[in-house]
C-alpha cells in the first residue's frame, strides 16, 4: 500500500523534480514548468495521486482496473490518471511516476 510519502521520495530522486504546489495548495512534484505528480484525495479522503502518460491507449490499459485507477482524462497526446495509492505497490508507483515525470518533461522513454 503506497502513500504520498512514497510519491514524495520516488520523485524526488528524479532529475529536474521539485516539490511545487497547486492553485489548490494540494503538494505536487514538478518538472520545468509543468507537474507529474499531485495530491488529490476522494470523498472519503483517500489519497489519489494524478500522474500524466504518454500512452495513447490509457483508457483500454485500465478498464479493467476501474477499482485502483479512479479517473482517466484523454487528450491529443497524453492522459491524466488518478490512481487511489493505498491500491498501489511500490514497484507500480515508480514506474507511474516515472513514466509521468517523462511525460511532463517532453521526453518519451
Amino acid at each position: 500500500m503506497a502513500t504520498w510519502r512514497d510519491v514524495e521520495r520516488i520523485a524526488s530522486g528524479l532529475a529536474g523534480a521539485r516539490r511545487g504546489e497547486a492553485p489548490d495548495g494540494a503538494p505536487s512534484y514538478d518538472v520545468g514548468r509543468h507537474p507529474f505528480a499531485r495530491l488529490r484525495r476522494d470523498d472519503a479522503g483517500r489519497e489519489i495521486v494524478q500522474l500524466w502518460t504518454m500512452e495513447p491507449d490509457t483508457v483500454a490499459m485500465y478498464a479493467d482496473r476501474r477499482d485502483t485507477f479512479v479517473r482517466v482524462d484523454t487528450f491529443k497526446v497524453k492522459a491524466s490518471l488518478w490512481a487511489l495509492l493505498e491500491r498501489l505497490d511500490e514497484q507500480e508507483l515508480a514506474e507511474l511516476v516515472t513514466d509521468s515525470w517523462l511525460a511532463r518533461r517532453g521526453v518519451r522513454g
